[in-house]
């Protein structure tokens, strides 16, 4: 599974009084700005809102994350996540007063924050970790909920932690035991879909994780281009909608706007730096490989991706593991089953909680056929 999904980036509706009106509205615009990626702008509208220190601490916090992973310096990401987070907890520590009206709200935040820290042990292989903190953020979530149902943002951090507990027993055995995977990821699903209709802060995030989801996890192709459509209007400097949107696109046969987004994309990678230009070009490559393999040019496909997994420099292994999976693909079709089984093997064996790894299980045992 995604470990970036894991994370809990909650995105919070406060209660709407009247003297919140403009806080609310920089807060929402400050989130929109990061959602585009203009990081500097989105940031300093968070220092200019009316909210409680700890809540910006959280925004400002999650943000630059965000800005350090979007430019490929993954170990400085994850070094400053940590160190943020235990400075932030004596924040939400002192904030915390079950006599305020704004207790639930805080406490829901704080839940969002210690559900970061599982993007760590994510990043290092280590699921059943990064599960266990999800986990403690989700309880502070859940009761922030339970106290205040028009926190309805809330329901994003719900639905992560149903999607990808059923995500998990799939995978995981001693997870499998205790949780239906196909209830977990029904509600999950439901979950996302009530914050992309009334979420107003957490819809881009939804929004993005139902387009991963519907892409990479259950390969619903309609229903990731209409999110995909949506979401590339509303934010088209985000690198993360935009290369998935695309992927849906090459993969339902719409190649010529496929072309002119993709044409565009070098557009969108001018302000990074030059590490996340390398990371970003790669991620291209890959898009370009699935083009090339659904145009029927299985050699020039065959070569792209090799040299996507050659250097890999993502955090994540979607990628990596779906270069693998479609080289194995095209070596089926080809006729070569002891080369489709070699690549199908090393999908296993990264032991990536994803669809991928699945698959690859499946056609170990029966060549793939479209």
């Amino acid at each position: 599974m995604s470990r970036k999904i894991l994370s809990l980036t909650i995105l919070i509706i406060f209660v709407a009084l009247p003297s919140r009106v403009l806080a609310d509205s920089l807060l929402v615009q400050g989130v929109h700005k990061i959602q585009n990626y203009q990081f500097p702008e989105g940031q300093a509208l968070f220092r200019k809102a009316d909210i409680p220190e700890p809540v910006r601490a959280f925004y400002l916090l999650n943000s630059e994350y965000m800005k350090l992973k979007i430019n490929g310096h993954y170990t400085e990401a994850n070094e400053f996540l940590i160190a943020g987070i235990e400075e932030s907890k004596d924040l939400f520590d002192a904030a915390l007063d079950k006599s305020s009206p704004e207790y639930a709200q805080i406490l829901m935040y704080y839940g969002a924050l210690l559900g970061l820290k599982s993007q760590v042990f994510m990043a290092e292989n280590k699921y059943l970790q990064g599960y266990y903190h999800g986990l403690r953020g989700i309880e502070k979530v859940k009761t922030a909920y339970d106290m205040d149902t028009t926190l309805t943002d809330a329901l994003l951090a719900m639905g992560t932690y149903e999607f990808y507990s059923g995500i998990m027993a799939q995978h995981y055995s001693v997870v499998g035991a205790v949780i239906d995977a196909d209830e977990a990821i029904r509600r999950g699903l439901d979950y996302f879909w009530q914050t992309w209709n009334r979420g107003e802060r957490s819809k881009a995030e939804a929004g993005h994780l139902l387009l991963l989801i519907y892409v990479y996890e259950l390969r619903d192709y309609p229903k990731a281009l209409r999110i995909g459509e949506e979401l590339i209007k509303e934010y088209p400097g985000n690198l993360e909608n935009r290369s998935l949107y695309v992927e849906a696109l090459i993969l339902s046969d719409r190649f010529d706007l496929a072309d002119k987004i993709l044409g565009d994309f070098d557009t969108y990678t001018s302000w990074l730096d030059s590490e996340g230009k390398r990371v970003w070009n790669l991620r291209k490559k890959y898009i370009q490989a699935v083009y090339t393999m659904e145009k029927g040019n299985f050699e020039r496909a065959e070569s792209l991706f090799k040299e996507v997994i050659k250097h890999y420099c993502f955090e994540y292994q979607w990628q990596k593991n779906r270069s693998l999976l479609k080289t194995g693909q095209m070596a089926d079709l080809q006729g070569d089953r002891k080369k489709a089984r070699r690549y199908y093997q090393r999908v296993v064996d990264s032991k990536e909680t994803t669809r991928a790894v699945l698959e690859a299980e499946k056609y170990l045992k029966k060549p793939y056929s479209p």
